[in-house]
């Protein structure tokens, strides 16, 4: 995976890339974030998976006359881009969206065997 595309973006929420024998991963940390906030594009041509969305401040929030010393939680818009490997099967990609945690998993494609039988 390559993430070198970047955008203009207000935060970038926290990536992890991972892979195992089967699938590749990537595990993004979204809290207080629901799937419906997440959008997912993926270019066939150049192989980018986009990750993008907005966090908003709750009405709560952004109508209480509080006086903030710290704060530490990003809001607005993000996007993450990441190139997907060539033997990533595009057309097998899963998403899931638990306790402000994505996970997109790509399958693996099985690599071409070139069996060849040698007589001697």
């Amino acid at each position: 995976f390559n993430s070198d595309v970047f955008k203009s973006v207000d935060f970038s929420p926290k990536i992890n890339l991972s892979e195992d024998e089967n699938n590749y991963y990537i595990h993004a940390d979204l809290p207080g974030m629901k799937k419906n906030q997440v959008k997912m594009e993926l270019s066939d041509e150049d192989r980018v998976l986009t990750i993008s969305g907005e966090r908003e401040k709750t009405k709560k929030e952004e109508s209480n006359n509080k006086k903030y010393s710290r704060i530490e939680c990003s809001y607005g818009k993000f996007s993450r881009s990441f190139s997907i490997p060539e033997n990533a099967d595009i057309n097998n990609i899963q998403a899931k969206m638990e306790n402000g945690v994505l996970e997109v998993a790509l399958k693996k494609m099985e690599a071409q065997k070139n069996e060849h039988k040698h007589s001697i």
